[in-house]
């Protein structure tokens, strides 16, 4: 369990639009992140309101808006902000600087990128968000890490990925943990069980899992280096906090809250 963690007391309002930022990455200076909630927006039910996904249902007129809300609150063009079609598997999209017109991407789960005035954008509605920052080198990383990914290890292959292109240590990473759904809410069967997850794992009766996520991946990342002091997340179950956050296995068809992390 890593000790450096928000509840939602650190909720703060920006411009209009409800946040959470981890004030370790706010004190380095040339980033900008927040982990945002599901308040602020346009849309109508079952989307209300800060809906960023046209994959569910909700009007696109209202999903552009929310991006414009969004892009105003935090002063960068809507334009720059890159959101993949996450597939739940492990593909890495790499944006090396410097980075021309940003296309649609297709089939990615994380992006890495040294590109200044690039906001990387991660969607969920229970899934787990990660950034990661090298201190050092000034590139960053946005990571969907679902159940899928995370058998996958796509955490740390993100990192080895760093430390192949642009020779990140792990000394100088800090890695942030956004909102997700809570090993108190997260029910899983056997079938799709992987067995190292047991000690993050409660059995709750035969064949059913009570999977906590965030501690897979922190213990993956321990794994590739990373101490507890440079990890820090945000204590909040989506589908406990579904008020404050969309949960699909809260609500089923519901929208999907935006995190993003960009160099400026």
């Amino acid at each position: 369990m890593i000790m450096n963690i928000l509840d939602r007391s650190a909720l703060k309002t920006k411009n209009g639009i409800p946040c959470f930022e981890i004030p370790q990455m706010v004190s380095i200076g040339w980033i900008q992140h927040a982990f945002l909630t599901r308040k602020g927006g346009t849309s109508p039910p079952p989307f209300h309101s800060l809906n960023l996904s046209e994959d569910n249902g909700d009007w696109n007129e209202h999903v552009s808006q929310n991006k414009k809300r969004i892009a105003a609150a935090f002063s960068f063009h809507p334009v720059r902000l890159i959101l993949l079609d996450q597939i739940h598997q492990d593909q890495i999209l790499l944006l090396k600087e410097p980075s021309g017109p940003l296309p649609s991407f297709m089939g990615y789960d994380a992006v890495i990128t040294n590109s200044p005035n690039t906001f990387l954008g991660i969607l969920t509605a229970d899934c787990l968000p990660i950034f990661i920052v090298d201190q050092k080198t000034k590139v960053i990383a946005a990571i969907h890490a679902g159940r899928q990914g995370t058998a996958l290890h796509i955490v740390p292959k993100v990192l080895e990925k760093m430390r192949e292109v642009f020779e990140s240590a792990a000394q100088d990473l800090l890695i942030s943990l956004g909102p997700s759904i809570g090993p108190c809410c997260y029910e899983i069967d056997e079938k799709v069980f992987q067995r190292e997850w047991q000690p993050f794992s409660t059995l709750k009766e035969k064949s059913k899992w009570m999977v906590d996520i965030a501690q897979i991946n922190i213990s993956q990342m321990k794994g590739q280096g990373i101490k507890e002091e440079q990890m820090f997340g945000i204590d909040l179950c989506t589908s406990c906090h579904n008020d404050l956050f969309f949960s699909y296995r809260k609500e089923g068809r519901t929208g999907r809250q935006l995190s993003f992390i960009g160099i400026i």
